[in-house]
């Protein structure tokens, strides 16, 4: 699904929306290692941490785009950072558990009807 769908299906705010990439799927997580071990490149990360090193880990797994949850306040340097690195950041004041579920009726919710 294009990210744009899935902004807009969401109800997300734009932080920095750079590229209109395809989402397969999400993974939901704070503990950046944890994000390092599990999340796929094709993935929308869900997460709390608004802080430069989340760019770091994103680059790392070349995850496109990332959703603030809680409203987490999003400091200019980190949006330059976004900016100058590719990376499209989201913002929604639903908690994780909400926007995972909206997520995987979106990405994974259709698979499992049988």
């Amino acid at each position: 699904m294009k990210l744009s769908e899935i902004i807009d299906k969401c109800a997300l705010q734009k932080v920095v929306f750079c590229s209109d990439d395809d989402i397969k799927t999400a993974y939901c997580g704070d503990l950046m290692s944890d994000v390092i071990a599990h999340a796929t490149s094709d993935s929308i990360w869900i997460t709390i941490q608004a802080h430069k090193n989340s760019i770091a880990v994103a680059l790392i797994k070349d995850i496109r785009a990332i959703i603030f949850t809680n409203n987490v306040e999003i400091n200019q340097e980190l949006i330059e950072k976004a900016r100058e690195e590719k990376i499209n950041l989201l913002r929604t004041e639903k908690n994780s558990f909400q926007i995972c579920g909206l997520l995987y009726q979106l990405l994974e919710g259709n698979s499992d009807q049988n």
